[in-house]
Order: structure tokens, then C-alpha cells, then sequence
């Protein structure tokens, strides 16, 4: 299955200045994505991030709700070392239908470079990666990294 109408959904919210590091990652689901109903599947309501391997390469992968479709997402991911894209995170976009995810892949912001499909199963994702070509196939298994613990101010008596 391809999104057809990726260049427009793949990248709406980069093209106004917001990037993955600005949002919340451990919070709820934003008010603007609130005008939507509720993902199908809350595992994907947040910015949620995860780590694992494609075939032989290490990745860090961050997913978070589309607040302009439901059951929608969008992020990145980067693979470790710089084998692919010199470093430079890989957007994506996709669906998530149950438990099923699927995505397309942009190196560079325009072009489709590589199809996702995995299904969720506990904190883990596994799927089949493939080029855009469809030359290369890869195994992927992403585990749920855990939400970083909010620092309290520890009060010290005199």
C-alpha cells in the first residue's frame, strides 16, 4: 500500500518550522491533536520513541500523532554510526490501522526512499522495511524505549 498524497501529509508539519525535538515526548496528546477522536490505538497518542535494528543496521526511531489526521503519524529515525543518510534523521509518515503500522520514508524531504509495514505486538514492532524500488528488503524489530523519569527538586532541610 502506497499514501498517495504523501509529499502534502509526509511533511506538513516540518513545513512550518516544528521539529521532533520541539515536542513533547513524554507528555498528552496536544490540544490541537485533540480535535481529532482518540488514535484507535493509544500506544501511538504520544510521542513515543524506540530503538532496534533494520536487517544489520542499528536505528533510533521517534513516532508521534499527526494532529491533522487521525490514526496518523509522523517522525523520523536515524541510523546509528551514519551508515545511511550520513546521519541525518530519515522522515516519515504513515498509518496505523489496529495493530498494524504502515510508513513511507524520505531521505530527503521529497522523495519517497522506503515502505514500513509492521504490527505491534506488547512494546515491540516488527515488520519488513523495503527501498522504494523494491530491491531491498530488510527485517525490522523496534523495541518502546522507556519515558525518561521527570527530574523533582529535592528539598534539603537545614
Amino acid at each position: 500500500m502506497r499514501l498517495v498524497l504523501l509529499p502534502l501529509t509526509l511533511f506538513s508539519g516540518f513545513a512550518s518550522g516544528l521539529t521532533v525535538e520541539a515536542q513533547d515526548k513524554t507528555g498528552p496528546v496536544s490540544p490541537a491533536a485533540s480535535r481529532f477522536a482518540p488514535m484507535a490505538n493509544s500506544f501511538f497518542a504520544r510521542g513515543i520513541e524506540f530503538q532496534g535494528k533494520m536487517g544489520d543496521d542499528k536505528i533510533c526511531m521517534h513516532l508521534q500523532p499527526k494532529t491533522e489526521d487521525r490514526d496518523s503519524v509522523e517522525g523520523s529515525y536515524v541510523v546509528a554510526g551514519g551508515k545511511r543518510n550520513q546521519g541525518k534523521k530519515i522522515l516519515l509518515a504513515g498509518e496505523v490501522s489496529g495493530n498494524k503500522l504502515s510508513m513511507e520514508e524520505s531521505e530527503d524531504g521529497v522523495d519517497v526512499s522506503g515502505q514500513w509495514d509492521g504490527e505491534l505486538k506488547g512494546n515491540v514492532i516488527r515488520g519488513i522495511w523495503q527501498s522504494d524500488d523494491g530491491k531491498v528488503s530488510k527485517e525490522f524489530v523496534l523495541e518502546l524505549l522507556p519515558a525518561p523519569k521527570k527530574q523533582t527538586k529535592s528539598k534539603i532541610s537545614k
